[in-house]
């Protein structure tokens, strides 16, 4: 019988790459530092395959797609750096035995041949990868669905893992609010904070009725993308006996990011 054997909440700033962020790394350096001890714990658990969340990419309004295509690649093109590209081998397998399993369930998803990973996959990935991980990666793009719907999906997802026999990490890339400042990429909010505060708060409570039931007005106004893959990776996690650590929260440059890493109790 298969199992999840981690679970990670990563924020995805393409800044975090060195031939992107350079020097300005230092300036996330307790995101950079997190993000470096939780993907070591990630592949120190040997996980066959990892699946990472991401609110980027093939985003449907209403349906969960799972990307099936067995060779997976992209680059940073779209942040001036086409020359730092990703590749990785995906699993087919279970992108559709987690479809089928939400099928029974009646939940709205679908594979997709899809072979392009997105920053939100690609900046957990490049951490993940430098610790050692070399196996196959499979992709999950959220809908816009309720959070309840989502939280259904990666209770789906669980139950394929353990059908496929295989030891599985699931990475929810997430960043919080996108108005800390002034600056912002989507201006300032004095809610962003508010929200942050409050979904970090949350995360380190373990408390999911709290994270399901989020006030979608504050949601909104802080310009966040980390509710829906957290609601997955929390579905997948349920009843399983994990336990959250947020490892760091930082915002300097407007934009949230939270690392925490969700790991069995003694």
């Amino acid at each position: 019988m298969g199992k999840i054997v981690f679970g990670m909440i990563s924020p995805h700033p393409p800044l975090l790459i060195p031939e992107i962020g350079g020097a300005r790394i230092r300036e996330v350096e307790r995101t950079d530092s997190s993000l470096d001890r939780a993907a070591k714990r990630l592949v120190s658990f040997f996980p066959d395959t990892v699946v990472i969340i991401t609110p980027h990419g093939n985003i449907s309004q209403s349906t969960v797609r799972v990307y099936g295509s067995p060779v997976l690649e992209g680059d940073f093109s779209m942040f001036g750096l086409k020359s730092v590209r990703m590749s990785c081998k995906g699993d087919p397998a279970l992108a559709d035995m987690t479809v089928a399993s939400c099928k029974g369930k009646k939940l709205r998803a679908e594979t997709v041949q899809v072979p392009l990973l997105d920053h939100g996959i690609m900046v957990p990935l490049h951490y993940i990868k430098k610790s050692g991980y070399n196996k196959p990666v499979m992709p999950v793009a959220v809908s816009l669905a309720p959070l309840s719907e989502l939280f259904d999906f990666g209770r789906a997802l669980a139950d394929a893992v353990k059908e496929s026999g295989k030891d599985v990490a699931v990475v929810a890339s997430a960043d919080m609010s996108h108005r800390l400042t002034k600056d912002a990429p989507s201006g300032y909010s004095p809610k962003g904070a508010v929200f942050d505060r409050r979904l970090t708060e949350l995360v380190r409570e373990n408390d999911v009725k709290g994270i399901l039931s989020f006030d979608p007005e504050l949601a909104e106004e802080a310009g966040q993308d980390a509710l829906w893959s957290i609601a997955i990776l929390l579905g997948a996690l349920e009843g399983s006996g994990f336990r959250p650590e947020v490892l760091s929260y930082e915002g300097p440059f407007g934009v949230g990011y939270m690392v925490a890493q969700f790991m069995k109790g003694e």
